[in-house]
């Protein structure tokens, strides 16, 4: 009889806590971290789709509400010139994420001279 209040004792009753790894992805949401990793891991592929002398005038920015990639441009000029090249940059940004877990529906240049 001892021992079967000893068991009843010691075993554990199911908790109402929440596991970390589920909160760890809503404060990474909440915060904004994971966007911010997704935006700065594009920073470094930037200069791989377009060129040297472009990702020194331009760069991946943020993610708009929309799940659009936004690029920082300097000039109005670079904005336009870009926009014109937009589908083919757009191929070569899916092309290098498409092993990741980076995903946009877009893209759009905004001028921030």
């Amino acid at each position: 009889m001892l021992e079967n209040t000893f068991d009843k004792k010691t075993k554990r009753q199911k908790s109402n806590l929440t596991k970390i790894s589920e909160l760890i992805t809503v404060v990474k949401e909440n915060l904004g971290i994971e966007q911010s990793l997704k935006v700065k891991a594009l920073k470094e592929l930037w200069p791989l789709v377009t060129s040297f002398n472009i990702s020194k005038q331009s760069q991946p920015a943020y993610f708009d509400r929309e799940n659009n990639l936004v690029i920082s441009v300097k000039s109005g000029t670079l904005a336009v010139e870009l926009s014109m090249q937009k589908s083919s940059i757009l191929e070569r940004l899916k092309q290098a994420t498409k092993d990741t877990s980076i995903t946009f529906k877009d893209i759009r240049f905004i001028n921030r001279s």
